[in-house]
């Protein structure tokens, strides 16, 4: 009892508030100026008291006894923790769960109960020492400067708890209690949505190989019931599943066939306030990879002709593992027969491949999708078959073909009974009334009066003179070389230039070619050749034998010769000649065609010969083609005709040069620039100057001796073709892939070396020679000493001191002239090239002189 009366005096401390984390609302405290607490009644299945008392203030280091007292106007905190009557008031609590955490000292911590002087009170009593004992016998514990969380139990239902509590160091320094209204922590709200978890073993679940295994997983609490939706089981497209201790919980495995979703559907209990249930949804979506995400099938090229050859390419990445299904390729052979070949692919690696095919010649038996097979999934891939459409014989009598060009919507033929023009349109668009226009393929020529200037009175009509040759000069005009004066045998005319606009029927005033008469009663053959390079009008003259199968004519030659734009529509001749189109490298001295448009502005032409196959590349030096660029980027006409004027031609350098098997056929039809391509439809052949190869192809149509093709090449491509009979043909083009299938449309051309050979020179004289050659061959001194040699003149040999010289040659496959001359000019040396390697006697006004020609590899560059 006296420990009962000595509690219930006063409990004195001072008390520092320790806030903890929130469970809710906020916390009640004590009022200002009274010592700091902390209370709150948190519910629950048991709801609890939730108090904090502040640590003590500082102290000397010495063991320090805390007390709490705590009144409250119900017993059901001691009730909670003290069910037992016992004679010892204080009982020991230093090991019980969930009252005391971070005490901030060392058990034990004792508790009491009492009844409160006031009525229907009770007093809860909390301490850091045996209260039951003396307390000089005490063993105090060391009082932490923690703040003390006192946790009670009270009865289901309490909401709110009025406290009085007062915390001291002894039983006789005791604070005035202060009052806590301990209000009812409302929890949060929990989240609706965290009620259920739906979801999978793997990500991404867009692009699963088919056939994989996915696990689906769900989480539902508190939960009524759910259902799971979707292709789950053929038998069973809807999942029931059934709570376990208020949970919904399981998983599911499914194969990923192709797209699928999947939705859980769960009803769970409502808030607190109210019993009515929450439905949720939540949705998973699967889909398998497609067959084109991890493959891919190309053709190239994108059209062919009858009999043209297709070259598949396809890659595997990473083929999902699945023994029912495998990669196949299926496409139309040669025969019309479907063919399969099964693609080796695996599931580690990429696997790329190729294959090539032939397109049969015969109309409806190609089938032009290739397709690459796996499973129900399939990629295609289609080409198209370009065929020549047929446009009849024409019935004109235009003798001997020897070209034809468009420009201005209309094709140009150069005969020999003079110029015929044929309407074929200037490649679709949109006509004045806004519906595309529709030409037909290939009319027939027609003859159309020229308009010549203010003397075209004087002249013979320029439509009617016979024609030598013919060249697009752009989109609207053409260059025409005709023969004006008479024709007949012994009774010479001379060839002119002018240009002529198809679609104006307008023509300039001709331009004689500085050339000899044209003699029809000349024994030797005259074949005219016309091409741009840069904006100059290059003609290239050859006069050969009649019968072009005798391959040496000691008569043949060649002249060339180039006139500005500018100089033919004044008429001021400005002819000049061009040695280089008529170099001695160009053997033998007839048969030579001449093919331009090669590369951005004209800038590569090429000249085949159709009896050796030979294959020379020409274009502007480097000081022109800086020139133009200069005049071109200055935006003056005046400065770019001016660059043009001055073009001057560079040294040729050899291609790739046609196959002896495949010479004879190149006459056999015309040659054609296809959008770059130089294509020989005689011999089925198209050279590609990006790679300076030629490919074999089968082209439908040749030609034969004779013939003469046209190429328009805009938003409508076509190629025309007209036979020596007058049969017609044309030829849509998609691309010039048609005939080349590595072409791509860059507009540029392979760089070619002009230094194709290479030689090691050994030079033995009696005095020091200085040696010259062309520009184009270069000659480079690598040593020179002196040794004794013999040398013998007249039969009698004598020794002698020799400079020894040693160079390094190197040059073009043409022939030159290596010259040799001593510094006192007595002693002259010459050795020529021939050509191929083969090298002609040393040529020496010293016998003692010897020249020694070793082959040597050039070095790239």
């Amino acid at each position: 009892m006296m420990m009962h009366r000595r509690l219930s005096r006063t409990l004195l401390a001072t008390v520092l508030l320790a806030g903890i984390a929130s469970l809710g609302a906020g916390p009640c405290r004590a009022q200002s100026g009274a010592p700091a607490l902390e209370a709150r009644v948190v519910p629950g299945e048991t709801p609890t008291l939730q108090l904090v008392v502040p640590p003590l203030s500082p102290g000397d280091g010495a063991p320090r006894p805390r007390l709490i007292e705590i009144v409250l106007d119900t017993d059901s905190l001691a009730d909670a923790v003290i069910r037992e009557e016992t004679d010892t008031l204080w009982q020991d609590i230093g090991r019980a769960n969930g009252v005391l955490q971070n005490a901030g000292g060392d058990p034990p911590w004792f508790l009491m109960r009492s009844d409160a002087a006031e009525p229907g009170k009770t007093r809860l009593g909390i301490a850091n020492f045996d209260l039951n004992g003396h307390e000089g016998q005490n063993a105090l514990t060391r009082a932490g400067d923690q703040p003390l969380r006192v946790i009670l139990p009270l009865r289901p239902g309490d909401r709110s708890l009025p406290l009085q509590v007062s915390v001291g160091t002894s039983l006789d320094a005791l604070s005035p209690p202060v009052t806590v209204e301990a209000r009812l922590e409302k929890p949060a709200e929990p989240d609706r949505e965290a009620r259920v978890r739906f979801d999978a073993d793997m990500a991404p679940l867009t692009a699963l190989a088919l056939g994989t295994t996915v696990t689906l997983s769900w989480d539902i609490r508190p939960c009524v019931q759910a259902t799971l939706s979707g292709p789950v089981d053929y038998r069973e497209p809807v999942l029931t599943i059934a709570p376990e201790q208020g949970a919904c919980t399981g998983s599911k495995k499914v194969l990923a066939l192709g797209p699928a979703t999947y939705q859980l559907t769960a009803e769970t209990t409502g808030t607190p306030d109210s019993r009515l249930s929450v439905i949720l949804t939540r949705t998973l979506f699967l889909d398998v990879r497609r067959l084109d995400q991890f493959a891919n099938l190309s053709l190239s090229p994108p059209s062919v002709l009858p009999g043209g050859t297709v070259k598949a390419r396809w890659y595997i990445r990473e083929l999902p593992a699945d023994d029912r299904r495998e990669a196949v390729l299926a496409w139309t052979d040669l025969h019309g027969n479907r063919r399969l070949q099964r693609l080796r692919a695996s599931a580690s690696q990429t696997t790329a491949g190729e294959m090539s095919f032939v397109v049969p010649q015969a109309a409806g038996e190609a089938d032009t999708t290739v397709r690459l097979h796996y499973g129900d999934e399939t990629i295609e891939r289609a080409f198209d078959i370009e065929r020549w459409q047929a446009a009849g014989r024409s019935a004109l009598a235009t003798g001997e073909l020897r070209g034809m060009a468009f420009a201005g919507g209309r094709l140009v033929l150069c005969s020999e009974k003079g110029l015929f023009f044929s309407a074929v349109g200037a490649g679709g668009g949109m006509g004045a009334d806004g519906v595309g226009k529709v030409n037909e393929p290939f009319p027939d020529f027609v003859r159309e009066p020229l308009r010549v200037g203010d003397r075209a009175s004087s002249l013979h009509p320029v439509q009617e003179s016979p024609c030598l040759a013919v060249h697009a000069l752009d989109a609207e005009r053409v260059a025409a070389l005709v023969a004006i004066g008479e024709t007949a045998p012994g009774r010479p005319a001379f060839a002119e230039m002018t240009i002529v606009s198809p679609d104006t029927q307008t023509a300039t005033y001709p331009v004689t070619l500085a050339d000899d008469p044209i003699d029809t009663a000349a024994p030797q053959r005259r074949d005219y050749q016309l091409a741009l390079l840069r904006g100059r009008i290059l003609v290239q003259v050859q006069i050969g034998p009649t019968d072009r199968s005798t391959d040496l004519n000691p008569r043949s030659s060649v002249k060339a010769f180039s006139i500005s734009e500018s100089d033919i529509a004044t008429g001021k001749g400005g002819w000049r000649a061009e040695p280089l189109l008529a170099t001695n490298e160009l053997r033998p001295r007839y048969g030579w065609q001449m093919i331009d448009g090669f590369g951005a502005d004209n800038e590569t032409l090429f000249l085949l010969n159709e009896v050796s196959g030979t294959l020379a590349r020409y274009e502007v030096t480097a000081d022109s083609a800086a020139l133009l660029a200069e005049a071109r980027a200055s935006g003056s006409p005046a400065r770019l005709a001016a660059a043009r004027a001055a073009v001057a031609v560079d040294y040729p350098v050899s291609a790739r040069s046609v196959g002896r098997e495949q010479v004879d056929a190149l006459a056999q039809g015309p040659l054609v620039n296809v959008g770059g391509v130089l294509v020989s439809l005689g011999a089925g052949l198209a050279y590609n100057p990006q790679t300076n190869e030629w490919q074999p192809g089968s082209f439908g149509q040749s030609g034969g001796t004779g013939s003469v093709a046209a190429y328009r090449g805009d938003n409508e491509p076509r190629l025309w073709l007209m036979k020596a009979n007058g049969e017609r043909f044309s030829l849509p083009v998609e691309s010039p892939r048609l005939f080349a299938a590595d072409y791509f449309e860059n507009r540029r051309v392979a760089s070619l070396p002009y230094l194709e050979r290479g030689a090691r020179l050994t030079i033995k004289s009696r005095a020091a020679l200085t040696w010259r050659t062309d520009r184009r061959t270069e000659l480079q001194p690598k040593a020179q000493s002196l040794e004794t040699g013999t040398c013998t003149v007249k039969g009698v040999t004598t020794s002698m001191p020799m400079v020894v010289s040693e160079y390094a040659l190197a040059y073009p496959d043409r022939p030159f002239e290596l010259i040799g001359v001593s510094d006192d000019g007595r002693t002259s040396v010459s050795k020529a090239h021939l050509g191929k390697g083969a090298w002609d006697v040393t040529i020496s006004s010293d016998p003692c002189v010897t020249v020694r020609v070793e082959p040597a590899p050039v070095a790239s560059r």
